[in-house]
């Protein structure tokens, strides 16, 4: 088992010889068997471990069980242990969540601070071959194109890695009883209450039983051939865009001569360019978009999901987020945690970092100097008397001024949120930020501010 692991690990180029790795522990089978495996690989790859354990205050004595038994196997094993309580039903309810948001939140967040506060540049994640087969049926249940059959990855963002994608779960737990470690149970994994419960307990044993005693390896094979396609695919489709793909707009007569497979990854990636993300697209949406650009005819439209709108505008198509008149609207932010803004339909994600390691910047992602900008500020529309500060000889200007100097147009200045402090804009979030606020060398706590467009308030 440690010699499938290992060149699993090396085959995906999944850990680097001496990294410092976080392992998320919750006491389960999956994340024991996970830590005890990169526990007995210390040598091989000179790796540092540490762990994470989450006790989300629901299962009640359940938890603290876990969070006990994760307690003393990290010492067993002579690892630094770190562990976090949290109310995951109250954060929720108290940023507009679901507890399964919330608790992915509250986890990958903790996970990131432990990195962050040993120098760590890894966080393991214990998924196995079987879970990836069951994100794999819930996929086609729900009506999936190829991407939907890649599944899980087994690494994400050059920090999240998953080293066990390569053993199933009856593998797993026999490992588990083998070495004595004695995993805790969470009693709700044998309840057919959820969707993936249902997969795992009903509907993958009546296919081993009927169809294919093998069917979790079989569905692993069709995600490793799925994603060697996709890469390609999607590496042919990325050069189109940046080829033509110019002010939001790309051109009809080029789009119409390619392949219908080629038209379906163009349109998903610019919808992904526009809201970040491409959950709640369907494949109807997507083709009836290719429809409607196939007609050409200038003015038409049509609206998706997440008030996406794809537009005709003469030789080219465009799509973006409608861009309909808006109330004026102010957020206090909530550091750290999550800020809803109903008026856009939109998300903003805090948390304070130590050090600079890891940090990395785009459109929607900025990190500020948090002792510099404190926790007074605000997510809101535009105002008369806005300013921001830039760097260079331009210093103060009016964020009228800079709308026009980038030709932003009239009707879309009050779709783009600001945070702010008063009158003075801290970040046009998708644009420019502060040159006052920004992170130095100096700097000792990081306030990052993450936008995600098209995330409802469940």
């Amino acid at each position: 088992m440690k010699e499938k692991v290992l060149n699993y690990i090396k085959a995906n180029r999944l850990i680097d010889y001496g990294d410092k790795i976080v392992v998320g522990l919750s006491g389960g089978p999956d994340s024991v068997c996970l830590l005890h495996i990169l526990c007995s690989l210390r040598d091989d790859l000179n790796i540092t471990i540490y762990t994470a354990h989450v006790n989300h205050m629901i299962r009640g004595e359940e938890a603290f069980r876990d969070e006990e038994y994760s307690k003393k196997l990290a010492e067993s094993l002579g690892v630094e242990h770190f562990n976090l309580r949290v109310k995951v039903e109250e954060f929720a309810k108290e940023n507009k969540m679901t507890s399964e948001e919330a608790g992915r939140f509250i986890r990958y967040k903790f996970f990131d601070e432990v990195l962050n506060k040993v120098g760590a540049n890894k966080i393991a994640l214990a998924h196995n071959m079987n879970d990836n087969a069951e994100t794999i049926l819930m996929n086609l249940i729900r009506g999936t194109g190829t991407l939907g059959l890649v599944g899980i990855p087994n690494k994400r963002d050059g920090k999240y890695i998953r080293p066990i994608m390569c053993l199933t779960r009856d593998e797993i737990e026999e490992y588990c009883k083998v070495n004595g470690l004695n995993p805790q149970i969470d009693s709700t994994n044998r309840e057919s209450i959820y969707t993936r419960n249902k997969v795992r307990l009903e509907l993958i044993p009546y296919i081993k039983e009927n169809f294919n005693s093998n069917i979790i390896e079989s569905l692993n094979r069709l995600s490793e051939i799925i994603k060697y396609e996709e890469e390609f695919l999607q590496g042919f489709v990325d050069d189109i865009i940046n080829s033509h793909y110019k002010d939001k707009r790309f051109s009809i007569s080029i789009f119409n001569k390619q392949h219908v497979a080629i038209k379906r990854r163009i349109i998903r990636r610019i919808i992904e360019i526009v809201i970040g993300k491409i959950s709640g697209i369907e494949q109807k949406h997507i083709d009836e978009c290719i429809e409607l650009i196939h007609k050409a005819e200038t003015g038409k439209y049509l609206v998706l999901p997440h008030n996406i709108v794809c537009k005709i505008e003469y030789d080219n198509f465009m799509i973006d987020v409608k861009s309909d008149e808006i109330t004026e609207y102010e957020y206090k932010i909530n550091i750290p945690g999550v800020t809803y803004i109903p008026e856009l339909n939109s998300k903003i994600y805090t948390n304070v970092l130590e050090n600079l390691n890891n940090i990395k910047y785009n459109t929607f992602i900025k990190y500020f100097d948090y002792d510099k900008i404190g926790n007074d500020i605000v997510v809101r529309s535009r105002r008369q008397g806005d300013y921001i500060v830039l760097s260079g000889i331009r210093g103060k200007k009016k964020l009228k001024d800079f709308f026009i100097d980038k030709k932003v147009p009239r009707d879309e200045r009050q779709r783009i949120p600001l945070v702010a402090k008063g009158s003075e804009v801290v970040w046009i979030i998708g644009m420019r930020d502060n040159c006052l606020y920004k992170v130095s060398s100096e700097t000792k706590r990081i306030l990052e501010i993450r936008f995600e467009r098209g995330a409802e308030n469940e």
